[in-house]
C-alpha cells in the first residue's frame, strides 16, 4: 500500500535538469587563434630578453674571474695568470672557458710545480669573446701587488651582429674592472667617451 503522505514530499525533491552551458566550435577556434597570436608576439621579446641576460652573465663571469685571479695573486704573493682554457697552456678561444693558475715562472704554462686553481666554464651562447690588451697578449696576469700586467678590454659580441647584445669589460692597470653602460638609452652600451664595443 502506498503511503499518500510521502508523495508530496517526493514531488518536492524533484527538480528539472538545468541547461548545460559550453563553447561552440567557432568560439573555441576564435579563442585559440587569439591565444596563438598573443604567444607569437610575446616569444621574440622573451628570446631577446634571455639573450641580453646571457650577455650580462658573460660579463659577470669575467668580472668574477678577474676578482678571483687578483685576490689569488695578492694572497699567494705570486704571479697569477688568467687565460683561455687549454690542457696545460693558455689557449686561444675565450669561449672555451677560463683557467686561473699560479704562474711562478711567468711563462703561461702550467708546469710541474704549478697547479690549476680554477676553471670557469661558459654556458653555450651565441656570443664571441675577444681580449684586446696592451702588448697584444691573449692572457691576463696579476702581480702580487694586485696590478694587472696586461690591461685592456674584453668585448662580448653577438655572432649575428646585434649591437644591443654587445658588452664590454675594461681592466685598468690597477687591476680594477668596469663595464660599458647604456648612457644615452639607445639600447647599445658605451664607454665613458661614447665608444661602443668593437664588434
Amino acid at each position: 500500500m502506498v503511503n499518500l503522505y510521502l508523495i508530496p514530499f517526493a514531488l518536492n525533491q524533484y527538480t528539472p535538469s538545468k541547461p548545460l552551458f559550453g563553447f561552440t566550435l567557432i568560439e573555441v577556434l576564435i579563442t585559440s587563434t587569439i591565444i596563438t597570436l598573443l604567444v607569437s608576439m610575446a616569444v621574440p621579446s622573451f628570446a631577446k630578453l634571455w639573450q641580453k641576460q646571457q650577455a650580462d652573465v658573460y660579463v659577470a663571469t669575467l668580472q668574477r674571474a678577474m676578482a678571483t685571479a687578483r685576490y689569488s695573486a695578492i694572497t699567494s704573493r705570486e704571479i697569477v695568470s688568467l687565460c683561455p682554457y687549454s690542457e696545460t697552456a693558455c689557449g686561444e678561444e675565450w669561449e672555451n672557458g677560463i683557467m686561473i693558475f699560479i704562474d711562478k715562472n711567468n711563462n703561461g704554462i702550467i708546469d710541474d710545480k704549478e697547479t690549476l686553481m680554477e676553471f670557469i666554464d661558459f654556458a653555450p651562447n651565441n656570443s664571441t669573446i675577444s681580449w684586446r690588451a696592451s702588448g697584444r697578449k691573449n692572457y691576463l696576469r696579476y702581480s702580487p701587488t694586485g696590478m694587472a700586467r696586461q690591461f685592456g678590454r674584453f668585448h662580448i659580441c653577438d655572432k649575428e651582429g646585434d649591437l644591443s647584445l654587445a658588452r664590454a669589460l675594461v681592466i685598468s692597470r690597477q687591476g680594477r674592472t668596469r663595464v660599458y653602460r647604456d648612457r644615452n638609452n639607445d639600447g647599445v652600451v658605451e664607454d665613458t667617451n661614447g665608444a661602443i664595443p668593437a664588434c
